[in-house]
């Protein structure tokens, strides 16, 4: 029968992490929004969500840049930095390939 081990220790999670984590939440969900919406509308999308995709892009580059910075920190868990990085990352990816296929 295995023991159970708890694990103390004094790091905390990141304020930054966590809100890099909410911003790139509402960044891949504002891009994902408009990609939906504009496969509905056959390719073509109103002014207002390019302006929602371009947001999205500002949000997710401001995310990043805090995910880097809490990853950077001493003594904190890096659970929130690390997901924060990958969905900040993965809304510029998008942006990135969408803008180079010229949509």
């Amino acid at each position: 029968m295995a023991r159970k081990r708890f694990v103390f220790s004094d790091k905390k999670n990141p304020e930054k992490g966590l809100f890099s984590v909410f911003l790139g939440v509402i960044s891949l969900l504002g891009v994902l929004g408009s990609l939906l919406v504009s496969y509905k509308n056959g390719g073509t999308i109103p002014v207002r969500l390019g302006a929602v995709v371009f947001l999205s892009v500002f949000f997710a580059v401001t995310g990043l840049i805090m995910a880097i910075r809490s990853h950077m920190e001493h003594d904190v868990l890096l659970l929130f930095p690390k997901i924060g990085i990958g969905l900040n990352a993965l809304t510029i990816l998008i942006c990135g390939i969408i803008l180079y296929m010229g949509v």
